[in-house]
């Protein structure tokens, strides 16, 4: 369970990924708020950016593609950008933290990294995970039940993964939960 801005642990439903609590509820809304900001803001043609292009994309070239917990683990993928930069300039990242059991936690804990970094993120999807560094393998399937199934989110996953570790044998699938 992660700790919200309110204090508490944010709770799940076990079986449908529902929140159980205010804090489970806060970060489920802010996660898809921020999915209907982007959608607004790419309707939108007039958007003045305040950090220029090469600005934007220096900042997020330093951001590392995949934060992975090493084993099995739930995840999410994530569109960063860098707050006032030119529209379009952003790219996906995949993360998971050991310890957490819930998509929503995955996506909050990683927005708390890079929210101090004048990173904005919207949730593109999640699975589970294994990923083995001894054996220099990652599977990738399932999907997230509180974020809904998003089709392309496993394979896209998978092939960011095998950018970030070239030397793996990077699996992914739809099938499972």
């Amino acid at each position: 369970m992660a700790d919200s801005a309110l204090g508490a642990a944010a709770q799940w439903d076990d079986v449908t990924g529902a929140p159980l609590n205010d804090a489970a509820r806060s970060i489920l809304e802010e996660a898809k708020a921020t999915i209907a900001k982007s959608s607004a803001a790419s309707s939108k043609s007039s958007s003045k950016a305040v950090i220029s292009e090469d600005a934007a994309r220096a900042i997020l070239a330093a951001i590392p593609d995949v934060d992975l917990a090493t084993g099995e683990h739930k995840y999410v993928q994530v569109i960063i950008s860098v707050k006032g930069a030119p529209k379009g300039v952003s790219k996906p990242i995949v993360t998971s933290t050991a310890g957490l059991m819930y998509h929503p936690d995955m996506y909050d804990a990683a927005m708390k990294k890079l929210k101090p970094l004048g990173i904005t993120g919207r949730v593109v999807g999640g699975g589970r995970i294994n990923l083995d560094h001894g054996a220099k393998t990652a599977s990738v399937w399932g999907y997230s039940k509180s974020f809904g199934r998003v089709e392309g989110c496993n394979e896209r996953s998978a092939e960011i993964i095998g950018r970030f570790h070239p030397d793996y044998r990077v699996t992914w699938s739809d099938d499972g939960y």
